[in-house]
């Protein structure tokens, strides 16, 4: 009877890790994500254990920060991943935050002076 009942609950178990499985991979920053304003497509991809985001497109095509790098080495903390944000343009690095916060949207968030000042802006999901 003991074996019955553990194959029943192993299988009941595996159904459940089957059927999470999307929705975990859902809770994944990894994909390319629109800036708040608009103007930007930054692409968000594992680099090792932890993430990196690149400029994928911009409204200019000539723009020359296509293909840079803006996150670095993004850690993973529960739901958040905590690393260095760059500002390519003022050329400032930052200490940054990213977040899922609801379906389809990023909050990316990066700090000066210790936590002294902080920005956020919430970005979009393209896919």
């Amino acid at each position: 009877m003991k074996t019955h009942t553990m194959l029943a609950l192993a299988s009941v178990a595996s159904a459940t890790l089957i059927s999470i499985g999307p929705t975990l991979a859902s809770a994944d920053p990894v994909g390319e994500w629109r800036t708040s304003d608009g103007s930007t497509t930054v692409a968000i991809r594992p680099c090792g254990d932890n993430l990196c985001g690149f400029v994928a497109s911009t409204t200019s095509p000539q723009d020359p920060t296509i293909g840079r790098e803006i996150f670095y080495d993004m850690k993973p903390h529960g739901n958040e991943w905590s690393g260095i944000i760059v500002d390519i343009v003022a050329g400032q690095r930052y200490s940054g935050n990213i977040s899922l916060i609801g379906d389809g949207k990023l909050r990316v968030e990066g700090c000066a002076l210790g936590g002294l000042f902080c920005g956020d802006q919430q970005w979009a999901r393209v896919r």
